[in-house]
């Protein structure tokens, strides 16, 4: 009779410890990692009309399926065009879909002075990344 009353004791205190500890309703899932945009070297200048190619990745800390990324810029500093493959990134500060995690930016000056824009990587939760490049003018040789 001891042993049953004991039993049933051990029993009430697992089931009380178990309908406790899985009180919520719903799972955290975690949707929004961290990510940075990475680039291969680039050179330090480039001439009127001349074009630099500017190979990039999105690094992430995680997959999340849903998550999508849109790019824009902003030209701080010179005139030139900008492409996101064979895309021209028309207007600056507008977004444009980033479907894939490794791509080339192509930059195209299109005047003499000295060149600086930045690039912005923006996921659907908020989250935004910068990177700023910057070009000296070289004259033509």
């Amino acid at each position: 009779m001891k042993t049953i009353s004991i039993l049933g004791l051990i029993a009430f205190v697992i089931t009380s410890i178990l309908a406790t500890a899985c009180s919520k309703e719903t799972l955290d899932i975690q949707q929004a990692y961290t990510y940075k945009l990475t680039h291969l070297p680039i050179p330090e200048g480039i001439a009127e009309k001349g074009t630099i190619e500017i190979r990039c990745t999105l690094e992430k800390q995680g997959d999340y399926k849903d998550a999508s990324f849109n790019i824009r810029f902003f030209q701080n500093e010179g005139n030139g065009w900008v492409f996101l493959e064979d895309t021209p990134l028309a207007i600056p500060n507008d977004l444009y879909p980033l479907d894939k995690d490794t791509f080339r930016l192509y930059y195209t000056a299109n005047s003499t002075e000295n060149h600086q824009f930045d690039v912005y990587i923006e996921d659907n939760f908020g989250q935004s990344e910068k990177v700023s490049f910057e070009f000296r003018t070289q004259a033509d040789e």
